[in-house]
């Protein structure tokens, strides 16, 4: 919780991805921050959504279970076929690897950018030196490099690191 609370007061954090099993009171904390927590493969009480893998059936089995009021995330990988499935099947987000091979040497993220409505995540982490190839791709949202966990001081660093270098675009 104390990485939560540097990254939140570093720059602007939407939603955070926990392992099922997270202590209500972690959930609750991410919460209080306005931060959207979305729980792994599973829905779990009080979580404000499911992330699972963009299968049809299980994306529809998701939207099934949460209903229309919780997110339902999907990660699609490289595969625009898992993407597009998603998104038919009522994914409020795609996730992808950014860093997966390219139909025709065009990105995925860029590709789904601009072939969906539906929010996309790069979801591989990013370091601010990233930004350089990754914000052309217009992600609707990105996901810190996993460093910010290693504590508080980290968390900080990265978060004002993408925030700074995202203001500068």
């Amino acid at each position: 919780m104390a990485c939560l609370e540097a990254a939140c007061g570093a720059g602007d954090v939407a939603s955070i991805l926990l392992p099922p099993g997270t202590a209500r009171e972690t959930i609750a904390f991410a919460q209080s921050k306005a931060i959207a927590v979305l729980i792994s493969d599973t829905m779990q009480p009080g979580a404000d959504g499911v992330h699972v893998e963009a299968a049809a059936e299980t994306v529809t089995a998701a939207r099934r279970a949460v209903g229309q009021d919780r997110i339902v995330g999907a990660f699609a990988g490289s595969s625009r076929h898992f993407a597009m499935e998603a998104a038919e099947a009522g994914a409020d987000y795609v996730a992808l690897a950014q860093n997966g091979p390219g139909v025709g040497g065009e990105p995925i993220v860029k590709w789904c950018s601009a072939f969906f409505e539906i929010p996309c995540v790069a979801f591989e982490p990013v370091e601010a030196a990233d930004l350089d190839t990754l914000l052309p791709q217009s992600p609707d949202f990105i996901r810190p490099s996993d460093a910010m966990w290693d504590g508080p001081d980290a968390a900080r660093r990265v978060v004002t690191d993408l925030t700074q270098r995202l203001k500068q675009t």
